[in-house]
């Protein structure tokens, strides 16, 4: 029988050009399947926002003069990028009238712990100063850009179109469609005290198109066809063709795979939101579809 058509009792090729020599042989009742690779990721971003940057791999990084240090730190507070220091509330706070005052009142402002790191290691000693407004905290940050970015930092899979018959498909008889090896990558989340942004990846459908006006949206990455099922029909994501590819260049159908991943965003805090950021993959791929004819 000729390779990748599924044949049935009283039917065979005609019209269209068979499957050339030395192609998979395969059982009447049997579809040969095939996967074609191929696609692309979009180019990982970086984002850069308030008193910081951030990277999905690390913690907020500020510098001084240059060196770069960690925004926020359990022991020190939080780092101003003005003076180089870092800056934390003290706990509890001076008693009125002790000197760490300087002569204010409690009402006029707050007592922080200054602590200035050095270069070389160590730093230059605890201080215990007065500030009239917080002189460090939260870097100002737009958590649904940096979300956005996430999402288009993630890399994902290129799609490999599984296609059952292997080379040639049959008009009015089954086509499974599958997409190879789908594995989403790693949530990533960025964290803040007080706030957060996630990063899920989903795969919402994928389309498969093999002309104008001829192709399915299925909502699953479709079910590898194996020789057990036969001539049964995909459960998830298949077609069947009305017509044959005899009359497109080259005699085959120019088909193209798009896996439609979103980037699932979720930010918390003050201004908790959540929306979804389109990242589709594509590949192409042929394939062949044989007209078929009853033989009386």
């Amino acid at each position: 029988m000729s390779a990748g058509l599924l044949l049935s009792s009283g039917l065979t090729a005609s019209a269209d050009e068979p499957p050339i020599g030395g192609a998979e042989q395969c059982a009447p009742d049997k579809i040969c399947s095939d996967v074609h690779t191929g696609g692309s990721t979009p180019k990982p971003g970086s984002t850069q926002s308030g008193g910081g940057t951030n990277s999905s791999d690390g913690p907020l990084v500020c510098s001084y003069h240059g060196v770069e240090w960690a925004c926020h730190d359990p022991e020190r507070g939080w780092f101003n990028s003005d003076v180089g220091c870092y800056f934390k509330v003290q706990d509890p706070q001076p008693p009125e009238g002790a000197p760490e005052w300087d002569g204010h009142k409690s009402s006029e402002g707050t007592i922080y712990t200054k602590i200035c790191p050095q270069t070389g290691g160590g730093t230059d000693g605890v201080q215990s100063v007065f500030e009239s407004q917080a002189p460090a905290g939260p870097p100002v940050l737009n958590l649904a850009a940096i979300g956005l970015s996430l999402a288009h930092e993630m890399k994902f899979p290129k799609p490999a179109a599984g296609v059952a018959p292997k080379v040639t498909a049959v008009v009015k008889a089954p086509v499974w469609l599958w997409l190879d090896g789908v594995k989403a990558p790693e949530p990533k989340t960025l964290a803040v005290p007080g706030a957060s942004v996630t990063v899920t990846p989903v795969l919402k459908n994928v389309t498969w198109t093999f002309d104008k006006g001829v192709g399915v949206t299925c909502d699953k990455p479709g079910t590898p066809y194996d020789p057990k099922y036969g001539a049964a029909k995909s459960p998830d994501c298949g077609y069947e063709f009305a017509v044959g590819s005899g009359t497109r260049k080259d005699g085959v159908f120019a088909g193209t795979v798009t896996a439609n991943w979103q980037g699932h965003v979720v930010v918390t805090g003050p201004n908790a939101k959540t929306f979804d950021v389109d990242i589709p993959q594509s590949a192409d791929f042929t394939l062949k579809v044989a007209e078929m004819q009853v033989l009386n």
